[in-house]
């Protein structure tokens, strides 16, 4: 009891999200339960690593698609060309004739963004910076077939109510959609293209296959402009809004009061996250490291003008530029067949090919950089927990809910769009081991490579983490990358003492070993503890696997809490209205 009551005094001070019950009863069950690195507690088969059990509720935060670069870093005389090149890749907006329909208000039409007033009163953050930073053509794509595969996955895994008179009844009357997004164009457009290929596919023919449909802003008018080249789709192909059905018009867009939003905390509480960056950004460690990576950045900026002029958040550090900027230039050209070169003194001079060498030798030691900068970021408690405490919590309160409905009851299927830093985090905060173990490739397999970042997503099946070549903290989230949260019922007989429901972390199309900061003790104190000494969950032994269970999240959530106790209202709780400077990809 004393365990309990200290973990209430500590959630009220911090201004926490209510607590239900329920959430009471699953802390408590977790406290009555002593924890051991060799636990074998919540040990099931196997096969519920990927496709075994019923899925019966899903969070998914991904991040957007494919996008144009987000700030210009060239000489101000080439700043026209380059802007001309990617106005060709992204939707035009507003524009007064037909064949320029407004992609942005097709999407809005049938998946309608509601922006909170204190989000910028009510505007997006980047609606004027026009062609950079807009999700392009194919990132519009990417989402589409994101949403797509997992539709097929839960049609064929996931809860389904009672058919009425023999028919199956529609996704949206199993799942109680929600959708949620920063405050971006590109992020709440990405969002959108998910839900276009989630609930856009209609009329099923047999079991587990679909009549495709093209539909929504795709189907509208679905084009791709390159080579200064349209092709458009044949128009017979094309659906019309009033060929839609009316339930794929009914899921918002929402983008929250900051008080309650649980997807920005550098928006929400932009003084204590930066006064949390700038203790990380004082450390000896990071500033020893990051001066070493001053060279790099010095002859980035030579080539890249733009870099050494653009703002840096938090004061500066001793590198001196933004890296996720630079780290831009070369991930947007290379995903669409830019030379890196391009738009540059260089292009179509005798130095051109030397300098593409050059540039191209950067790419690794960038993103290399940039991902160990987050990892000493979230490697602050107080800050990872900042970042990821609210969300975890909101998805427990519903998992908690989940587990009393009623047979035919809608499950919640909620989706957040985000940026490549919110996914990091929040793969630190739940413990992924290849972030958190400390393994480094060396600049390797950094990222998914070739194939589609969800190509592991095959009819809906996803394949286990043991199969795959993640293996380094250097890795960073391509454009479409997605996190899912399923709460799985155990099938009959599978139960064990009173866990029904386990839960399964995805990552692109493959599940997760994790290895989370747990308390050791009946105590609920958090020691030290390294990697190798954590409790494992997703790993597989003789065909069994330690599954995370309500009371283990619970537990993780707890931890987190306790980390962010000191610093959690240091903004009295009021957005002051300062614009921080971390703009996730």
């Amino acid at each position: 009891m004393a365990v309990l009551a200290s973990s209430s005094r500590a959630i009220s001070s911090i201004h926490l999200t209510q607590r239900t019950i329920s959430c009471c009863q699953v802390i408590s069950s977790y406290c009555k339960r002593r924890h051991s690195t060799t636990s074998t507690t919540g040990s099931v088969d196997s096969s519920y690593l990927q496709n075994e059990g019923t899925i019966e509720g899903v969070w998914i935060f991904h991040r957007h698609g494919d996008r144009a670069p987000n700030r210009y870093l060239g000489s101000p005389t080439y700043l026209a060309a380059e802007s001309a090149h990617w106005y060709s890749r992204i939707p035009p907006v507003e524009r007064g004739d037909c064949h320029h329909h407004d992609h942005y208000a097709a999407l809005s039409q049938h998946f309608p963004p509601n922006i909170h007033k204190s989000q910028n009163d009510g505007e997006y953050t980047d609606i004027n910076r026009e062609p950079f930073g807009f999700l392009t053509y194919n990132g519009m794509d990417q989402m589409r077939s994101v949403g797509k595969r997992f539709r097929q996955r839960y049609d064929r895994y996931g809860h389904h109510n009672s058919k009425i008179n023999g028919e199956k009844r529609s996704f949206l009357e199993d799942w109680d959609i929600q959708a949620y997004s920063t405050n971006y164009l590109r992020t709440v457009t990405s969002v959108q293209c998910f839900l276009d290929g989630l609930i856009g596919y209609h009329n099923s023919v047999g079991e587990n296959r679909q009549k495709q449909l093209l539909h929504a802003g795709g189907g509208l008018r679905r084009y791709y402009k390159d080579a200064g080249k349209h092709e458009h789709m044949d128009p017979s192909t094309l659906t019309l809004s009033g060929d839609l059905s009316d339930d794929q018009s009914s899921v918002q867009v929402q983008v929250r009061d900051k008080k309650i939003d649980t997807l920005n905390a550098f928006d929400k509480r932009p003084k204590m996250m930066n006064d949390l960056v700038k203790n990380v950004i004082s450390m000896e460690g990071f500033q020893r490291v990051d001066s070493d990576a001053k060279g790099l950045a010095d002859e980035l900026s030579e080539l890249l003008p733009g870099l050494s002029g653009a703002p840096q958040a938090f004061g500066g550090t001793p590198s001196g530029i933004n890296w996720i900027h630079a780290n831009d230039h070369f991930v947007c050209r290379r995903a669409h067949g830019i030379p890196l070169s391009a738009f540059s003194d260089y292009e179509g001079t005798s130095d051109e090919d030397e300098v593409e060498r050059l540039l191209e030798s950067w790419a690794t030691p960038v993103c290399s950089h940039l991902s160990w900068r987050f990892r000493e970021w979230y490697a602050c408690p107080k800050l990872v927990a900042a970042i990821a405490a609210p969300p975890f919590q909101e998805m427990l309160d519903q998992m908690i809910d989940v587990t009393s409905m009623g047979a035919d009851e809608r499950r919640p299927f909620v989706v957040y769009s985000a940026h490549d830093v919110t996914l990091l985090a929040l793969l630190y905060a739940i413990g992924a081991d290849f972030v958190v173990s400390g393994e480094d490739c060396g600049g390797r397999d950094m990222v998914e490579g070739t194939g589609g970042t969800h190509s592991h997503m095959v009819e809906g099946s996803i394949s286990n983490s043991t199969q795959h070549s993640m293996s380094s903290w250097r890795w960073w989230p391509d454009y479409s990358s997605a996190i899912a949260f399923e709460l799985v019922r155990l099938n009959k007989g599978h139960e064990y003492g009173d866990t029904t429901h386990i839960i399964r972390v995805i990552l692109n199309g493959r599940t997760l070993c994790l290895l989370p900061r747990l308390s050791t003790d009946d105590e609920g104190i958090l020691k030290d503890q390294p990697p190798c000494s954590r409790q494992r969950f997703g790993a597989v032994s003789e065909g069994q696997s330690q599954m995370l269970s309500l009371s283990d999240f619970a537990q993780i959530i707890s931890v987190l809490e306790q980390s962010s106790y000191a610093s959690t209202n240091e903004d009295g709780g009021v957005y002051n209205g300062t614009k921080v400077g971390v703009e996730g990809g």
